[in-house]
């Protein structure tokens, strides 16, 4: 029953509001005390000062340094209160990003602080195998013969190509910039090298025996592989590191498009386009 509610979404839109209104309490905690004219620097204010200047610079702070840290955040939190009283704060580009991205910050460590089962990674990695799975690797030889430089009959070339390799003989080809071999390499290399779908190509030929011609976006090739690993999806247990960070990142994704579809749910968004 608990594992079945974890999951409805309406539960987290309801946990995700309530973060929200903890942690504007805590922002809230975390101000001075004030009144209009009275500044109070609480004892926690003076801790998190003292904290921070340890932290620094590895030793705790003299009283004369802890005076001169309360003075200057004194002031601070008075000219803060005057420029937003003055307005200053309106309008003001930079001002509007770090706010938004101070805000940012927040609704991430709220989705940071989920961690997931194996079964949610579990889940996850079943999801999303592309993204995880281990390419198919090649290691083959191939000899490049460029249409346009093949001459008038590019059949034939290619055929008496094919039957020297096979009969053990040197093939010239006609040149180009690919290397001739490649050892395990990755399909994702190999499409890169050759275009996309090269790769797939090598899927259903013979091993140890020349083949061709092979089509690629370059032109055409002969192909000997030697060795096929055929990819597979890693286990969890061999992967899981991987598997987390991109769970906690989509996650991060998903809490933040949530908190932005409930704060929009709570405005009247009126776009005035220009009349041109």
């Amino acid at each position: 029953m608990i594992k079945r509610l974890s999951k409805e979404p309406l539960l987290h839109f309801l946990l995700i509001g309530a973060s929200l209104f903890f942690i504007f309490g805590l922002a809230q905690d975390g101000m001075p005390g004030r009144t209009d004219d009275q500044v109070i620097v609480s004892a926690g204010r003076i801790e998190q000062l003292n904290n921070i200047f340890t932290k620094t610079w590895q030793r705790p702070p003299s009283p004369a340094e802890l005076k001169g840290m309360i003075d200057d955040f004194v002031l601070e939190e008075i000219y803060y209160r005057q420029a937003v009283e003055m307005g200053i704060d309106r309008d003001d580009t930079v001002i509007r990003r770090r706010l938004r991205q101070k805000f940012e910050f927040l609704t991430d460590d709220m989705a940071a602080a989920s961690v997931p089962t194996d079964e949610q990674l579990a889940a996850y990695l079943a999801a999303n195998a592309d993204a995880f799975a281990k390419d198919t690797t090649y290691t083959f030889e191939q000899v490049y013969i460029n249409p346009e430089r093949a001459g008038v009959d590019l059949e034939r070339r290619v055929a008496e190509e094919l039957a020297a390799l096979k009969a053990g003989n040197e093939a010239g080809g006609t040149g180009g910039m690919l290397p001739s071999y490649f050892d395990n390499a990755p399909a994702r290399a190999v499409d890169n090298s050759f275009g996309r779908g090269f790769a797939r190509s090598l899927d259903t030929l013979p091993l140890n025996d020349w083949q061709g011609p092979v089509e690629s976006g370059l032109g055409l090739h002969l192909v000997k592989i030697a060795e096929r690993v055929e990819g597979y999806l890693p286990d969890l247990a061999d992967i899981r590191p991987i598997v987390e960070r991109e769970w906690v990142n989509e996650n991060r994704l998903e809490t933040r498009r949530l908190i932005n579809d409930q704060l929009l749910s709570n405005y009247d968004v009126v776009i005035e386009w220009p009349t041109e």
